[in-house]
């Protein structure tokens, strides 16, 4: 992660710091809250693991908060920060606080609020962080299985090409959302490829990879004008998170 970061710069380089700051703090959990499975050899095949519509379902609300945060500290500042800051808790915790609760996850509710406060970039920062914090609480609490968080990758991925214009220029907004969905796909699969199944940890450092040589190509994410990006290689990540799927 490091070297990703080393290799980009300017806003490039804050989504990169964003994706590293994520998965430092994930890493900082305990191992069993982010099944790292790394503590004892692999002695015997992991049992096969199923999914949950709810969970991925929770899952992918939580990377849309996530992403809209991420927009929010790239215009740190700006006009659209405040926008981002403020839609999560407006827009997408509506849709999934009953379930979060049901789960048993802290109500997100204030950290996100502290975010919508403003305050000076410094604060906002620190907000940010803690804010994070939570959403990796959240996560944990649901405990996802392998396949839930692969079925998360796989949608938010989805929802990342949905926001690409398919004839190959994409305004700036719809842009700016795909790319930060892409970053909070990346750093699910970094969570992956901890995962004790062999087959799923397997599959998502490949993708990750992958996933990290198409965000380091894409543009510039801080554009105002429309923004020229082939989606193929996205669409092409999405039929092999497919497929694999379709083999589990």
């Amino acid at each position: 992660m490091t070297k990703l970061c080393k290799r980009v710069s300017g806003s490039a380089g804050f989504g990169m710091w964003v994706l590293a700051a994520w998965v430092g703090l994930a890493a900082a959990a305990p191992a069993q809250v982010v099944r790292l499975g790394a503590l004892t050899p692999m002695l015997v095949e992991a049992e096969a693991q199923v999914s949950n519509p709810e969970t991925v379902r929770l899952l992918v609300g939580l990377g849309r908060i996530r992403a809209d945060l991420q927009l929010g500290m790239l215009d740190l500042g700006g006009p659209s920060a405040e926008a981002h800051f403020g839609r999560p808790r407006s827009e997408i915790l509506p849709g999934i606080a009953e379930g979060l609760r049901a789960a048993g996850v802290p109500d997100l509710e204030p950290v996100l609020q502290a975010l919508e406060a403003g305050g000076g970039k410094d604060a906002l920062r620190k907000a940010y962080l803690e804010a994070e914090k939570a959403l990796l609480k959240a996560r944990s609490t649901l405990d996802p299985t392998g396949e839930d968080a692969a079925l998360a990758v796989l949608e938010l991925t989805k929802g990342a090409a949905g926001q690409i214009d398919a004839s190959g220029r994409t305004e700036a907004k719809a842009y700016q959302g795909a790319w930060a969905l892409l970053m909070v796909a990346r750093g699910e699969l970094d969570l992956l490829s901890r995962n004790a199944d062999p087959r799923l940890a397997k599959l998502a450092a490949s993708e990750a990879m992958a996933l990290d040589e198409i965000i380091l190509t894409m543009p510039d994410p801080n554009q105002t004008a429309p923004v020229a990006f082939d989606p193929a290689p996205v669409l092409k990540l999405i039929q092999r998170l497919e497929a694999q799927d379709e083999a589990a």
